[in-house]
């Protein structure tokens, strides 16, 4: 091969490789762009529950269906409710560090928009910058505790078959101010849906198609 075809010959291989990079870069673009306008959405609503001890199964199951029952109906923006479960300390061997570590993250950073926990994770965490001021929110509701916890017992939400030996727990709701929230359209939009969830139970408020099926206890319960 004479020097003019090698020549040639790194020139279309320059070419080739000039855009398969300019139509890499366009694809991570894209990919930016997604994340950053919409985001990701899995059709779940998560829930996250920290406790001393455990939660039973039969309390994970009430929890659970109490959760995506009280959540807006799908139509408005609702989903099914996934619960993400954090039992203190860690049993097994486990890291409690760590998994206080990942609960932060969770705060900070992931998707815990919404958490129900103790009173001994709550002073684990011992951050009340995290929190949305709820006191505000809920002006003299006798359930908020502090400024940022909202007590569930008393409720109508707690009085599902399951939840009877359910420890004190209350919600706390992720700081509106939050870079989490704040990351873009789809993460703004799952942050008010939790927080009408939140609604629904400080007002004993579930949507119709729930208190329709007879799944809902009254306010003489309590």
């Amino acid at each position: 091969m004479g020097e003019p075809d090698k020549k040639e010959s790194r020139v279309v291989h320059k070419r080739r490789l000039g855009i398969f990079v300019v139509a890499l870069i366009v694809v991570v673009l894209l990919a930016l762009a997604y994340f950053f306008s919409e985001g990701t959405n899995d059709g779940k609503l998560t829930v996250v529950a920290a406790v001393r001890g455990y939660l039973s199964v039969e309390q994970k199951d009430a929890l659970t269906m109490q959760l995506t029952g009280y959540a807006p109906d799908i139509e408005e923006g609702g989903a099914p409710v996934t619960l993400v479960t954090y039992e203190f300390p860690a049993t097994g061997g486990g890291d409690t560090a760590k998994m206080l570590g990942e609960l932060s993250g969770a705060l900070s950073e992931g998707d815990a928009d919404l958490v129900l926990l103790d009173s001994y994770v709550y002073d684990l965490l011992g951050n009340d910058t995290l929190f949305e001021d709820l006191s505000a929110r809920y002006p003299d509701d006798p359930a908020v505790v502090g400024r940022y916890r909202y007590a569930i017992s008393g409720k109508p939400f707690a009085n599902a078959e399951g939840l009877e030996e359910l420890p004190t727990l209350y919600f706390v709701l992720r700081s509106a101010e939050s870079s989490a929230v704040n990351r873009n359209a789809q993460t703004l939009d799952d942050y008010d849906v939790r927080r009408r969830l939140l609604d629904n139970v400080a007002n004993s408020t579930p949507p119709s198609s729930y208190a329709a099926q007879g799944l809902v206890g009254s306010d003489e319960e309590a």
